[in-house]
């Protein structure tokens, strides 16, 4: 058994893959620790990404898999693809145009081991040209442990961690458990992957480090589809409630933070992509929105965890109940929405 497997979906990255490799065979933890699973996304590079992986796969044979997809699946699709060829104790997700520091995976085995964590979260270092920031979205270096439902609330309703996949180190347990999968050929497919294991996770840990180097590249496949690719958001966030609802007895007894995370997700957050990436939603597929939102979760008003005073959210998600029967009048409540929240 290898100590971590990385699943690493590859579309049309034959110009990063060297420095992508170079980065994990040179893991202080052995690359002979690794399992390195490259799955190559039906590149229409004229061959050129497959070529390189096969170089890569001789490089090191014993812990390389390379995997060709038959039919393209998207970043979602090609990981579910890679997690059937997982063998490693723990899991990561790389991406293939991205870079992991010399250190990263010794600290996330050990840190997940001797704390006997499902999950450690860690921060990204950001780099767009010459600029470079921490991602931050661990504040803190903590074990979490979760014995009631009052500590998995907070897990639940996004206090303490974030729903990205390639700022965690996963127990394949966990994953077993929790039965999760990525929506295929979907942008904002990570939350449906992500969300259920926080109903499940036992032990958190958050590592305040910078231990993932992701790069900001215009030409990038997340950077040139999220405009046009707005409304997978809330059709994924659809995706998770249907499959949260379809747990049954947990999805009863955490309903008040279901509820929580889909009001924001689905509605405000939609809106505030919207205005992010200069996209409209047009005003049928708005309506429709509210629509869901009013019939899903009747009484949220009554939601007791939902903090009315001081809440800066929570007028925006007042706006459910309100009428909008205009393009312009849903353009501006687009442009107010990301002015309190985005």
């Amino acid at each position: 058994m290898f100590k971590i497997s990385l699943v690493i979906p590859c579309y049309n990255v034959a110009e990063y893959l060297d420095r992508c490799w170079a980065s994990l065979k040179n893991q202080t933890i052995g690359i002979e620790n690794l399992q390195c699973i490259f799955v190559n996304d039906m590149s229409d590079d004229d061959g050129t990404t497959l070529a390189k992986l096969m170089e890569i796969d001789k490089e090191a044979p014993e812990s390389v898999l390379v995997v060709d997809m038959e039919e393209k699946g998207g970043p979602g699709g090609c990981r579910n693809v890679g997690i059937t060829y997982a063998t490693g104790e723990y899991l990561e997700f790389f991406d293939s145009d991205d870079e992991l520091t010399p250190d990263t995976c010794r600290k996330l085995y050990e840190t997940a081991k001797g704390n006997d964590a499902d999950i450690v979260q860690f921060n990204h270092l950001n780099i767009s040209g010459d600029k470079k920031w921490s991602s931050g979205r661990s504040e803190e270096t903590r074990l979490y442990t979760i014995n009631s439902k009052m500590d998995r609330m907070p897990f639940l309703v996004g206090n303490i961690v974030s729903y990205g996949i390639t700022n965690k180190l996963y127990s394949m347990e966990l994953i077993r458990e929790a039965n999760v999968s990525f929506p295929s050929n979907l942008r904002y497919e990570e939350p449906l992957f992500v969300y259920p294991l926080f109903l499940y996770v036992r032990k958190v840990y958050l590592l305040k480090e910078d231990l993932y180097i992701y790069y900001r590249r215009p030409g990038s496949i997340v950077t040139s589809e999220v405009g046009n690719k707005l409304l997978n958001h809330p059709t994924v966030q659809l995706m998770l409630l249907e499959d949260l609802m379809n747990r049954g007895e947990l999805f009863a007894e955490y309903k008040d933070a279901i509820e929580i995370h889909f009001l924001w997700s689905f509605y405000c957050e939609t809106m505030i992509f919207s205005a992010r990436h200069g996209v409209a939603i047009s005003l049928e597929y708005f309506q429709g929105m509210q629509k869901t939102c009013r019939s899903v979760f009747p009484n949220w008003r009554n939601n007791s965890y939902m903090v009315k005073e001081g809440n800066s959210v929570w007028p925006v998600i007042e706006t459910i109940d309100k009428e909008i029967s205009t393009q312009v009048e849903l353009n501006n409540l687009v442009r107010e929405v990301y002015e309190l929240l985005g």
